[in-house]
């Protein structure tokens, strides 16, 4: 009997340490106070997705904008390497003089 009354004890602080790392992981209370409004949205975005809209026109359609955003966001930066490798970052001289 002994045995048993240990590994329930023993079970017991294992299943509460795994509580508290929960708690500390997630910490949803203040991650909500920090920003609500993210929260909200991520809230909205996991019910989209369990909600059986992933496979929908409409994610193809936001999914399509967001990719085209970030693109043209991203496409000075691609376009600044590309030509510094094509060039040998000749655009930027102050790298090879700061030496």
């Amino acid at each position: 009997m002994k045995r048993v009354v240990k590994s329930e004890a023993a079970a017991a602080v294992v299943v509460e340490d795994a509580r508290g790392l929960w708690r500390e992981t997630f910490d949803i209370q203040s991650r909500l106070r920090r920003s609500p409004y993210a929260m909200v949205a991520g809230a909205v975005g996991i019910g989209f997705v369990l909600g059986g809209g992933l496979f929908t026109r409409l994610a193809a359609k936001v999914l399509g904008v967001g990719l085209r955003t970030g693109l043209m966001a991203a496409l000075p930066i691609f376009q600044k390497e590309i030509a510094q490798a094509l060039t040998g970052s000749k655009l930027n001289p102050k790298k090879e003089t700061d030496q």
